[in-house]
């Protein structure tokens, strides 16, 4: 097309060498000339339209592309639109001119776009109103149209642009477009068309619905007469139309739209002439479309109905709210119903629907052309208004009630019409039209007729099997009575449970409801239809209805009522003759096969005709469509009789269609096959003994089949799904509504449902096994045999489908079949336990399906087989082994293999809570089952056993461990290890059985599988020491060292390194002989060179195990030089062996050794030079950047080279050293900064600096100039670790005369290397000094703001001798590194502001030097005040002669801080410098407010007065505009400067407190104000004076309270006030903790008052606490409230111990406690805890609690509505969970917390006979709150101590609390006691005290009172029948005031290992009477040997008490 119209054309002569001379020739220049006189304007003009007109042409020159080259804004035309009013004439000239540019633009010059771009922009923006003149005037509106049509035809931009410019509402635009030429000339209304369709023709789809959505725009255009348009009008108007709009709108819901605006467009147009082909096309596209308009109206109605159903799916799911931490369940159920009852109000009613579908019927009626398209839409239409009603009754709506809890039958009367012939379509739509009307307007007789068919069904049931009427099946007996209250039901299923009693569930429905009224309604018309009338409508009603009936029988689970209905109608077409109808009788003959026989009733008899017209029937269908659709093969088939069904290809043919079946027929497919299954059941006695079990196995096939089909149908669509996902929004585009649909499918579930729930699967399911048949008449043998192959078909549909319903979290749907299998097994198992006989080998089919199925069990499910089979007798669990086994003995049976599976299941799941699967009884059955039958499989479910439940091990007889340890497997040994590691009593027999004969053979013979065993007895022997006779502990270790030494002693000889060789060392380190023998001799002449290998570290276990064996001995020294030689050499084989630093934690721990060695050896250590110097030469080699041997290397050079000796002169030299170091390829990469600084080389910078610092020390000639510049290049100038120790390298180099002033040297970083880079390569000649301003450019401005408001007050301008005591530290800053050290600035500055320099003044204010420089002088160092002076007078002598504009502002504000000095040296408050580095800022920005403000106060005051903050009144009580600003700069101002008392002091003088905490509660006072008063708090609380006299002088926790109160908190300001309460508390308290440890006379405490404040405070935070706040800030409450409450239990102490009274010790309510519990139960997601809280309050109303339950956020919800956009990253960044470490922080806390709360039990009154019972009651009521709050505070705090980490603090406290709290109220023992769960961990937590108690001195106090209270709720729980209970109590009694520490550890033990017994439910203490014989027979034995070590004190604190207890257990 460009190339058609280019003005220059391809071929022909030039247009410069045309004929015509330059001036005669109209070109771009002459135009523009023309254009410049007024006088020729117009005559240009003219002459330029004309010729545009002909353009582009090839004769002619083209002069709009030449005036627009030479004139792209086209200034010289617009700039004639300017100045005075124009005549109309000359505008329209203009208007023309442009116009023409614009079509060339918009078309071949459109590389000219932008010209055409600027003209647009240009008209809108500056001449819109010279257009809208021309527009609406009376003969130039066309000219103007034309033009907008140009502007709009540039681009989408520009219709953009023009579209939102233009106003389209003028009332006379309308008027345009009916103003037409009657001479047929181009008109308005041609230009209005053209301009409405350039939006459609050049806009994009954003700009085309914008303009369709214009109410009149467009459809004006068709209303206003466009008949009587030209045909090329028409066709232009909607090819554009069909081009532009139709097929680019690609939605339903655009194209939904178009199409209402053109049937509302079209409702005139009739055209009256023969249109053009495309045009006709166009309209019949159009008028097609109408259809769909009406079918979308149902469409989107139906659709919005749909997501609303989803949104209150979503709403009502449980698991979604359960977790939620702001709505509740039944907040969404209220907002549910709120969400109901206003779409409800939208929606039309069903009679209006009703309506609508009437008049869309009759409508299509009306037309008879395009039949098929009428039909098609009328058939949709039907669809979709059923379905919009169906929708809209599951909204509660009040509908016709027809097919009211039938809806899914609805879907086969649809389904059929659907598939209707469409010739036959007609008459059927009619036919249902007429029925439906009748249902809606009266449905009541055909409800009832369907009531009296269900009836009649069960009746006949009832009489079949001869039982009474009053136990019919049927739930509600009086069914007419229900079906009249109609209106109930349709109301809902709430209103009738109320009214019956009873829930109104699907079975109830499927029962009650089998059919809808419209069978009968059906039935009825065709009747009437039928011999009323003969004709082929009869005809294809009767196929319609045939086809309908056979699916809706098939999908009945009882059809005997249905079959009834047909049989009751068809009676009434007897007079017909049937042979024009064979459908009825085939359909008759078929359904009576449900009807019995006695019920049937001949309605025809088969003739000749009938068997004739059936032929004729059966001619015209399709042959294949009979054997081809799984419904038709199986009916026909099952109507054949079983032969035919039973017949191979049948039966192949029937399986490979249900493979195939599609996913919208497998539903019916399984009610069909399920109807057959439930036939031959019940039919089984009449079947042949082959013929019923082949049939119930095809049906049940076939079920496993469709079930699998609709699995793999849905992976299929989930996988397509997951391949093309999108966004969903309320309307989709259609394919992606068909993917979500598919995906959102139910079908799989309702199969599952459908098969599973069905009562004859159900019913006969293992129902011979549970004794529980259900009503039959068959015979003993046919129940069998019948059960047999349910059972079998039942166990295979369950093993297809379990792991599907898990995978769909729908297993549920198997409970009951599961527990039919736990009750069947349990029979059995029962039987087998009374019997005592073998078992037998055939396995039954309740054990096949539990060994099938018990993986998707649940645990509690599987328990009691699991306890049952334990109980069983061993002979029942094992069996011999056959003869032809290779070993004699016992094997498991097939009860024992079932119960190690579960067993092992059991195990593998996720552990119950707080649940011990098994007792003690049972672990002790399974140790002697175990023992009997010697299973591999049950030793490890047995291992896996004490694995998750150690506490096991209490319980297992040592019989067992006897039994483990010769068997001597792998498994076995590991039970006996953690056997010894659990139990002490088997520690000690273990040691009895090392010390039996014959052991030393036996381990010599099988060391490898026994050092584990050994290794895990090593580690545990020496911490229960005492609780074996020593003797016993001292004979082990000969024995196990002379069965060992030789294999052990070998170890170093294995040349690789391994996990068994580790073992090895670890007991080789162990067992190693005394000092003197030969063996260790031998071991340590060879253990250093196996040191010397690589990556040998478990050696290193050895040799530390030698230096302690050589502690005393005068060989240590000679040994640990050996080790360091060993070490050193050591690490040189690892460097050179592992080059790529690949083994660091390897390397590590022997860098720490050495180390470690050298410190041990200072005093006399020798070390090899050839050694050292290799350690150093490969180290700085191949780990030059690993930091670890860089500060070993260090910490070695410090210990080497301390001091002149022998040694030092014989190592390297410490010049080489550095030399080393410093000429090394690596040291400038590792040193040197790069300008984007990682932070990854900083460590190793550090470590070098370090080595660095160590040489220059040591040896200061090693310093040179060279090195400078290095070191600035490494340096940062900040207060980072490393900088500052480069400072001080530096230093050091300045000592040793290289300094920097004098080498000039004023850059640092990498412009330090790259201006030393620039000297070396231009020479000393051509060097150039950076100048002050490229030297101040390197400091940051913010990074020098920030370290003005952090300067560190505290840091030393001088250093001292000691590198740590130089370097600066402050805890509260996170990272040093963010800023710059003052001491190397301020000495710059000095440096840079000496008289003779050229000093950039403005640069140094602008940098924030002079805010740092003044920051300096509030510095607490006298030398850095006095640095930070001399640089002030230096500077202020330049700051006179320079030259910027604000150099006089700066003169008089250094001049009024110099008048307000009074000494030297001043220092001043920081909040002064802060002021002063602020306004100096605020000086360079004279545009802000503030400049002003402050120049005008600082012109009226001559200094500054340094008593007070400067202007503070002025500003915060400033009256201007801009109050605001100045309040804002000022409170600022305050919370930044508040560093010290100093600046607290300054405030308080001022009395600015008092201000700022009245005006916080100011309406005045928002936001931002409110933020900067708390930072000033905040700061202020930091100070010790600040933060007491706040409290006492300024009431602050008085004026927290109440602002906590009285208004609701965002989070950010919660978080502040948290912060602020608890740094009040810290500072308050800080100096206190000291005393607290002093003598009472001596402790200072704070006043109680003052604590009750804080506890006041944080008590009514406990209230607003949200998971979303600050994780920090959560953390800091608890930590401040645990830290309250133990602070106040101090001081009430100290209180009773002086003898002072107290008033309210327990300061925690029951409230308060819950309230604490609900918020914790949210923070951690602890849902159990919720729940437990929720019920407490609502049982006890709980008022306060139960609002913040229901309500526990809703004002924070509506909170965040209100600031969501605001606020949306700092929410974001709140809603983190906290980390591990902070919870479990917070949980310590929060336990601390509990441990001081003191429930307070009412003292109940006695009641006399005249007082009311009410106030007992309520003493009751308060007794039982108590109660049940202190288990829930039990509950939680055992549960803490069990799953978490233990704090031997918190322990303690939590004893002493249950001790005096929980044990003197006996109702609070029982509710404990009660919970098995809270038992169980209670004792948990006992053996983690135990074990946690190993050694003699350990945590014996805890466990000693841990037991006291542990025999106190056994004495409550009456466990007290054992012979030794008195004893030990009396035991436990002594040790509680035994001083002697070995005797109270094993009077506890003792008691320990008692209560590990009965605790578990023994009957006697078993383990403490072993464990007694065990010590009396061991003591009674001579144990005799030479390497014996004897206890005295050992043998008598444990022996005398075991046989104490010995004779006490004998005596009973």
């Amino acid at each position: 097309m460009a190339a058609k119209r280019r003005s220059v054309p391809a071929t022909g002569p030039p247009v410069a060498k045309r004929a015509r001379s330059e001036e005669e020739e109209f070109n771009g220049a002459r135009f523009k000339v023309l254009l410049r006189d007024p006088a020729t304007a117009g005559k240009g003009l003219e002459t330029f339209i004309s010729t545009a007109k002909a353009l582009p042409s090839a004769g002619i020159y083209d002069v709009v592309e030449g005036y627009i080259k030479i004139s792209v804004e086209c200034a010289e035309i617009f700039k004639l639109l300017d100045g005075e009013k124009k005549p109309e004439s000359e505008m329209i000239l203009i208007f023309q001119a442009l116009e023409a540019i614009l079509l060339r633009t918009a078309s071949d010059l459109s590389h000219f776009s932008v010209v055409g771009t600027n003209i647009v922009k240009r008209l809108i923006h500056s001449y819109m109103r010279l257009v809208y003149a021309a527009l609406y005037s009376e003969n130039h509106s066309r000219v103007c149209l034309t033009l907008l049509s140009a502007m709009v035809a540039q681009g989408p931009d520009t219709a953009r642009d023009v579209f939102s410019h233009f106003d389209f509402n003028n009332k006379f635009l309308p008027g345009l477009v009916k103003k037409r030429d009657k001479k047929g000339r181009p008109d308005v209304r041609m230009a209005y068309i053209q301009f409405a369709l350039s939006f459609l023709i050049a806009g994009d789809t954003a700009v085309l619905i914008q303009v369709l959505e214009l109410k009149d725009f467009i459809p004006d255009i068709f209303r206003s007469g466009i008949k009587e348009d030209k045909v090329s009008t028409v066709n232009l108007l909607l090819s554009t139309l069909k081009t532009k709009v139709w097929y680019t709108l690609e939605t339903t819901l655009s194209r939904f739209l178009f199409s209402l605006l053109l049937e509302t467009a079209l409702q005139p147009f009739r055209i009256k002439y023969t249109a053009p082909e495309d045009v006709g096309t166009l309209l019949l596209q159009v008028c097609q479309s109408l259809h769909l308009v009406k079918h979308s109206i149902l469409s989107l109605v139906s659709s919005v109905l749909k997501r609303a159903l989803k949104n209150i799916e979503y709403c009502l799911n449980e698991e979604t709210w359960q977790k939620s931490e702001i709505y509740s369940l039944s907040v969404m159920q209220e907002f549910v119903q709120l969400y109901r009852e206003a779409i409800s109000k939208l929606l039309p009613d069903m009679n209006n629907i009703v309506a609508v579908w009437q008049s869309l019927l009759k409508q299509g009626k009306e037309n008879q052309d395009g039949q098929e398209e009428k039909n098609e839409t009328a058939v949709s239409t039907v669809e979709e208004t059923t379905e919009t009603a169906e929708v809209a009754e599951q909204h509660g709506r009040q509908s016709s009630g027809v097919f009211e809890y039938t809806w899914k039958e609805l879907s086969i009367w649809l389904e059929h019409l659907d598939n209707t012939k469409e010739d036959k379509k007609e008459a059927v739509i009619q036919f249902l039209e007429r029925i439906l009307l009748k249902l809606v307007t009266n449905p009541y007789p055909y409800t009832d007729k369907a009531a009296d068919l269900v009836q009649e069904a069960s009746m006949l049931q009832v009489n079949m099997f001869k039982q009474d009427s009053d136990n019919v099946s049927i739930p509600i007996s009086h069914i007419d009575d229900v079906l009249d209250m109609v209106d109930i039901l349709v109301e809902g299923s709430d209103g009738l449970d109320e009214e019956i009693g009873f829930a109104l569930n699907e079975d109830t429905v499927t029962q009650t409801f089998p059919f809808s009224a419209v069978v009968p309604a059906a039935l009825e018309a065709r009747n009437k239809l039928l011999l009323q009338t003969e004709n082929e409508t009869g005809t294809h009603i009767v196929e319609y209805l045939v086809g309908v009936f056979t699916d809706l029988l098939h999908s009945q689970r009882d059809a005997l009522a249905l079959c009834l209905m047909f049989q009751l109608y068809d009676k009434d077409l007897q007079s017909l003759k049937v042979s024009k109808y064979p459908q009825l009788y085939q359909f008759n003959q078929y359904y009576n096969l449900w009807i019995p026989q006695q019920a049937q009733e001949i309605v025809w008899v088969w003739d000749a005709w009938t068997s004739h017209a059936w032929g004729c029937y059966k001619c015209k269908e399709p042959a294949v469509a009979l054997d081809s659709v799984f419904s038709t093969l199986l009916k026909s088939a099952y109507a054949r009789g079983s032969g035919t069904l039973l017949e191979d290809d049948i039966q192949t043919k029937l399986r490979d269609l249900a493979c195939q079946l599609p996913s919208e027929q497998l539903l019916l497919g399984v009610k069909h096959v399920l109807l057959y299954l439930k036939s031959t059941v019940e039919s089984f006695g009449s079947l042949s003994k082959t013929e019923g079990p082949r049939l119930v196995d095809l049906f049940v096939d076939l079920l496993n089949s469709l079930l699998c089909r609709e699995n793999q149908i849905e992976v299929d669509n989930r996988q397509k799904q997951e391949k093309h996902q999108t966004e969903s929004d309320l309307f989709m585009d259609e394919e992606s509504l068909i993917a979500e649909e598919s995906l959102n499918d139910k079908t799989l579930e309702d199969m599952f449902m459908l098969v599973f729930k069905h009562p004859t699967l159900e019913s006969w399911f293992l129902a011979l096994e549970q004794r529980s048949l259900p009503q039959h008449s068959l015979s003993p043998i046919t129940v069998k045999l019948l059960s047999a192959h349910v059972n079998s078909g039942v166990l295979q549909l369950l093993k297809t489908s379990a792991p599907m319903l898990q995978s769909m979290n729908h297993i549920h749907v198997l409970l009951k079949y599961f527990e039919a299998i736990i009750k069947s097994v349990l029979k059995e198992l029962q039987a087998v336990g009374k019997g005592g006989s073998q078992v037998s080998p055939k396995r039954s089919h309740q054990l096949e399906a539990l060994q099938e199925l018990h993986a998707y069990m649940s645990a509690a499910q599987l328990k009691e087989i699991t306890l049952t089979m334990l109980r069983l007798p061993e002979m029942s669990l094992t069996t011999q082994k056959s003869e032809k086994s290779p070993k004699k003995g016992k094997q498991l049976s097939l009860y024992g293999q079932i119960l190690v599976q579960l067993l092992t299941d059991s195990y593998q799941r996720q552990p119950q809570q707080g649940e011990l699967l098994l007792s003690t009884e049972h672990i002790k059955a399974l140790g002697m089952l175990m023992s009997a039958s010697a299973s591999e499989d049950l030793e490890k479910v047995f291992l896996q056993a004490l694995r998750s439940e150690p506490v096991f091990a209490h319980a297992v007889s040592v019989e067992v461990q006897v039994y483990c340890l010769n068997q001597g497997s792998e498994t076995s040994l590991a039970i006996v290890s953690m056997l010894i590691k659990h139990c002490r009593t088997h520690l000690l027999q273990f040691e009895l059985w090392c010390l039996s004969c014959s052991i030393e053979k036996c381990l010599r013979k099988n060391t490898e599988r026994f050092l584990p065993l050994i290794n895990v007895y090593l580690q545990c022997r020496d911490q229960y020491d005492f609780t074996r006779p020593s003797t016993v502990v001292s004979a082990v270790l000969p024995v196990l060292r002379r069965a060992l030494w030789k294999e052990l002693s070998g170890v170093f000889q294995d040349t690789e390194a391994s996990h068994e060789m580790a073992v090895k060392l670890q007991v080789l380190s162990k067992l190693l002989p005394s000092s003197q023998s030969k063996g260790l001799r031998k071991l340590m002449d060879q253990l250093p060179a196996a040191l010397e290998k690589a990556g040998n570290n478990e050696s290193w276990a050895v040799a530390d195990a030698i230096s302690r064996v050589l502690e005393n001995s005068e060989e240590l020294h000679s040994w640990r030089r050996s080790l360091l030689s060993a070490c050193m050499k050591g690490l040189v084989v690892m460097y050179n062996s592992s080059k790529d630093e690949s083994k660091q934690d390897v390397e590590r721990p022997v860098l720490l050794r050495l180390e470690e060695l050298l410190v041990r050896l200072l005093f006399n250590v020798q070390v090899d030079p050839d050694d050292w110097y290799s350690l150093v030469k490969m180290g700085l080699k191949y780990r030059y950047r690993d930091e670890a041997f860089l500060k070993v290397l260090n910490a070695a050079i410090q210990l080497l080279y301390k001091e002149e000796s022998s040694l030092s002169q014989r190592l390297v030299k410490l010049s080489k050293l550095h030399m080393m170091v410093t000429h090394h390829s690596l040291f400038l990469s590792a040193m040197l900064r790069s300008r984007e600084e990682d932070g990854t080389n900083i460590q190793t910078r550090e470590a070098l600096v370090d080595i660095l610092l160590t040489v220059v020390k040591l040896d200061p000639s090693v310093c040179e100039s060279s090195h400078l510049a290095v070191l600035l290049g490494a340096y940062g100038a900040t207060l980072s670790t490393v900088d500052q120790k480069i400072l001080l390298l530096l230093q050091l180099y300045e000592k040793n005369n290289q300094s920097l002033i004098n080498s000039r040297i004023l850059l640092w970083g990498p412009a330090a290397v790259e201006h030393h880079k620039t000297c070396k390569s231009l020479g000393k000649s051509l060097w150039q000094q950076p100048s002050m301003e490229e030297i101040l450019c390197l400091l940051d401005r913010e990074k020098m703001m920030k370290t003005v408001l952090s300067f560190p007050q505290h840091r030393h301008l001088l250093p001292s001798e000691e590198v740590q005591e130089s370097l600066y530290k402050d805890e509260s800053v996170k990272d040093l590194g963010d800023f710059y050290d003052p001491c190397f600035l301020l000495q710059l500055f000095s440096e840079l502001t000496r008289p003779e320099c050229l000093v950039a003044c403005q640069k140094f204010v602008e940098v924030n030097a002079l805010g740092l420089t003044v920051a300096a002088l509030s510095s607490y160092d006298s030398n850095m005040r006095a640095a930070a002076y001399f640089v002030l007078a230096s500077f202020r002598s330049h700051l006179e002669g320079a030259r910027f504009r604000e150099q006089k502002q700066l003169l008089y504000l250094m001049d009024a801080v110099q008048n307000g000095i009074r000494q030297q040296n001043l220092r001043f408050t920081f909040s002064l410098s802060l002021y002063i580095a602020r306004v100096a800022q605020q000086m360079l920005k004279p545009e802000e407010h503030m400049y002003t403000k402050i120049n005008r106060f600082l012109l009226s005051h001559q200094y500054l007065d340094l008593r007070k903050v400067p202007g503070f009144f002025q500003l915060f009580y400033s009256f201007d505009f801009e109050h605001k600003i100045e309040r804002d700069w000022v409170l600022r101002l305050l919370g930044e400067g508040l560093r010290d008392k100093h600046c607290y002091q300054l405030y308080d003088y001022q009395r600015i407190f008092h201000v700022i905490l009245s005006f916080f509660n100011s309406p005045l006072c928002d936001e931002g104000s409110q933020s900067h008063i708390l930072e000033v708090l905040q700061n202020a609380a930091r100070v010790t004076k600040a933060a007491y006299e706040l409290i006492q002088d300024h009431s602050l926790l008085t004026w927290i309270l109440h602002i906590l109160e009285k208004r609701f908190l965002e989070n950010k300001l919660l978080n502040r006030i948290i912060s602020l309460v608890h740094t009040l508390w810290l500072t308050n308290v800080g100096s206190k903790r000291e005393s607290k440890k002093k003598p009472q006379e001596n402790r200072k405490l704070l006043p109680i008052q003052l604590v009750n404040e804080f506890l006041y405070v944080l008590i009514a935070l406990v209230k607003l606490i949200r998971t979303n706040l600050d994780q920090a800030r959560l953390a800091q409450f608890f930590t401040t409230f645990s830290s309250v409450l133990g602070y106040r239990a101090l001081v009430v102490k100290a209180f009773k111990e002086m003898s002072r009274f107290t008033v309210n010790d327990s300061v925690l309510s029951n409230k308060d406690i819950l309230l604490l519990l609900h918020k914790w139960s949210i923070i951690e997601k602890d849902l159990q805890l919720q729940e437990d809280v929720q019920n407490l309050a609502q049982k006890y109303k709980i008022k306060e609690l139960l609002k913040n339950i229901k309500e526990k956020s809703k004002s924070q919800a509506s909170s965040h509505h209100r600031t969501q956009k605001r606020r949306k990253t700092e929410e974001d960044s709140m809603a983190a969970d906290l980390s591990i470490s902070e919870l479990e922080k917070c949980r310590e806390d929060l336990n601390a917390i509990f441990v001081h709360w003191e429930p307070i039990f009412p003292v109940l009154p006695t009641k006399r006979p005249e007082e009311p019972l009410k106030s007992s009651n309520l003493a009751d009521e308060a007794v039982s709150l108590t109660c049940a709050s202190a288990y829930i505070v039990t509950k939680w705090l055992v549960k803490s101590m069990v799953e978490h980490s233990l704090n031997m603090q918190n322990v303690s406290l939590t004893l002493q609390w249950l001790q005096n709290c929980i044990l003197p109220h006996p109702v609070a023992v029982q509710e404990v006691l009660r919970d098995e769960t809270l038992r169980n961990n209670i004792f948990k937590f006992y053996s983690r005290i135990c074990e946690a108690s190993s050694g003699a001195v350990g945590h014996l106090k805890e466990l000693c009172l841990f037991s006291s209270i542990m025999l106190h709720l056994m004495d409550a729980r009456g466990l007290t029948n054992s012979s030794c209970h008195e004893l030990v109590k009396t035991l436990c009694q002594s040790a509680m005031t035994e001083e002697d520490v070995n005797k109270k550890a094993v009077s506890v033990f003792l008691t320990s290992v008692y209560i590990g017994d009965i605790w578990l439910g023994a009957q006697e203490p078993d383990m403490l009477i072993t464990h007694v014989k065990l010590i009396c027979s061991s003591t009674d034995d001579k144990l005799n040997d030479d390497d014996m070590e004897t206890d005295k004190q050992g043998e008598e604190s444990i022996v005398p008490l075991c046989r104490t207890l010995s004779s006490a257990a004998l005596g009973h």
